[in-house]
């Protein structure tokens, strides 16, 4: 038996969507405190997830963490979050955040700062 890596949808249980679809990449991901899941019913890549999700990542940055596909993590953090192992904060909505323009006129304050 190779040792090779294991597919994605073996990581999944053949799912290819979460159980929410309100899950970007920009959302935000931490642990619940104190909340214990049974093991048993976790696998690897799910406790991997809980365990740098200590500090609050994007969905992004679990999947880069843990060199997982996006929509493989998407799926697991959905389960963790049904399972109240997870606490996932929304992305701010298009009308609170700042204009591209904005960002890159303080770009270029900043670089006339050096």
């Amino acid at each position: 038996m190779s040792g090779g890596p294991v597919r994605p949808y073996v990581i999944t249980g053949g799912r290819s969507r979460p159980s929410r679809n309100v899950l970007a990449l920009e959302s935000l991901v931490s642990t619940v405190p104190g909340a214990q899941p049974d093991a048993t019913v976790l696998n690897r890549e799910q406790q991997s997830i809980l365990s740098v999700c200590r500090r609050l990542l994007s969905l992004a940055e679990v999947a880069a963490h843990l060199h997982l596909p996006i929509s493989v993590v998407k799926v697991l953090v959905g389960d963790l979050w049904d399972l109240g192992a997870v606490q996932v904060l929304p992305p701010a909505p298009q009308t609170d955040r700042l204009s591209t323009t904005l960002l890159e006129e303080v770009l270029v304050g900043l670089r006339q700062l050096r």
